[in-house]
């Protein structure tokens, strides 16, 4: 069995200090995943499921140790078992939490239950450079089903999760891109970043943040759909020939596009997309690996240009990267840049970034207990603006993320608007 190996290049940019996978600052980032429910949760139930998880997930009970040169590895702790932390109150503690201080010393995994009243909030805290959204979601979904089994007396569910420490992303990566693949890639950026002057640059938002939110610094919107609207959504996207996240990213453009300056005239803009390139290595859903990459579209966007024009230029951009396997070469071309102005442009900021987790299924809960919302949270300082979208049981949520320190509340309240005015125009 493999209770260690060494941690990859893209592994060690998450467990670095002031490191990047592009414009994201990755150094040690959190990533808060979990459910508020009406009733309340039994807490000795949730321990047992910790263990369970963590005994099921290699990376979830493992230890980032440097031997004497200083090289880090993952080292297996098969005793380890996650904390479960208790706090009274709700939305405001959970807003504490997340910006909250990033400590890791005692373990890549643990929880918190919130607790409001009848009202429970529990949250699992998973270090980022072990798990991206996809995967934590599919942890979620594992607690649930665990949870209620428990709770119910009923059988347990089968697990097929590997024993060993998995490959991170970017060894699996380079066994299915090649060098010349990952050298052509980036002789096409310079090539494209020659032709553009600074008019062609992607325009972001300005900078408007005091750095001193007495809220926190990091800040959330969110934007809830019932299942009648989300399917209207999703309608109207296939009406017009598009996925719902082309039509998304049609819709956020054009409401930064309203917060930009010059308030008239077309100006180009840029989105970055999460991309899990799990589909490439063959991995499940449910596999606890980070496999998130990245592609980007761009957009020349009008004052006045509606979602669905905007939309087909995210879709076409959208098909050119995926026909040019822009995120798996992303991962390996980040490391392979040797000069400054390539790195630059890789480094630019988005106008905004998309990570979609996709249409999941609604949660295995025992009777007794109301689901109210999930919540999923990845910030880190210096963060772009980004929506973060997932569509649980039929009902789309849409949260509107930033860093306060760069980004004040009026504006990002602006822009949350021009989002749900731009969506309420979809036909």
């Amino acid at each position: 069995m493999t209770d260690q190996r060494p941690l990859s290049p893209f592994e060690l940019i998450y467990f670095g200090s002031e490191t990047h996978l592009g414009s994201v600052p990755t150094g040690g980032m959190p990533l808060f995943i979990g459910s508020t429910v009406h009733g309340l949760l039994d807490a000795e139930i949730l321990r047992r499921v910790l263990d369970e998880l963590a005994a099921d997930h290699p990376l979830l009970r493992s230890k980032p140790v440097a031997d004497p040169d200083g090289t880090l590895y993952f080292h297996l702790d098969d005793a380890y078992r996650p904390r479960l932390e208790f706090t009274d109150g709700g939305e405001a503690e959970y807003l504490n939490l997340v910006n909250g201080p990033r400590d890791w010393h005692d373990g890549l995994f643990r929880a918190h239950l919130l607790r409001d009243g009848d009202r429970d909030q529990i949250v699992l805290v998973i270090h980022h450079g072990i798990a991206d959204g996809r995967s934590a979601f599919a942890l979620l979904a594992q607690m649930w089903q665990r949870y209620t089994a428990h709770a119910t007396g009923t059988a347990l569910p089968q697990s097929d999760s590997a024993r060993e420490l998995p490959e991170a992303a970017d060894i699996q990566l380079a066994a299915v891109v090649s060098d010349a693949e990952v050298a052509g890639w980036l002789d096409q950026v310079r090539a494209v970043a020659a032709t553009m002057g600074p008019e062609s640059a992607p325009r972001t938002l300005p900078i408007d943040g005091n750095g001193d939110d007495p809220l926190g610094r990091f800040a959330v919107h969110r934007i809830e759909l019932d299942s009648k609207e989300t399917q209207q959504l999703v309608d109207a996207a296939r009406a017009h020939g598009l996925s719902l996240n082309s039509l998304l990213g049609g819709a956020a453009l054009v409401a930064f596009r309203s917060q930009l300056e010059p308030a008239t005239g077309t100006l180009p803009v840029f989105c970055g997309h999460a991309v899990d390139v799990r589909s490439e290595l063959n991995l499940p859903a449910h596999a606890m690996l980070n496999c998130a990459s990245g592609a980007g579209t761009f957009a020349l966007v009008a004052e006045n240009a509606g979602p669905i024009e905007i939309a087909h230029e995210v879709a076409e951009g959208m098909a050119a990267a995926l026909k040019q396997r822009e995120a798996p070469i992303f991962v390996l071309a980040s490391q392979r840049v040797q000069d400054e102005a390539t790195a630059a442009i890789l480094a630019a900021s988005p106008t905004v970034a998309i990570s979609n987790i996709g249409r999941l299924q609604a949660h295995s809960i025992p009777d007794g207990i109301r689901h109210i919302r999930d919540d999923v949270y990845a910030m880190g300082p210096g963060m772009p603006p980004k929506l973060t979208v997932f569509t649980i049981g039929g009902r789309l949520t849409i949260q509107v993320e930033y860093d306060t320190a760069l980004y004040s509340r009026a504006q990002m309240g602006k822009v949350s608007s021009a989002l749900i005015g731009a969506l309420q125009r979809i036909e």
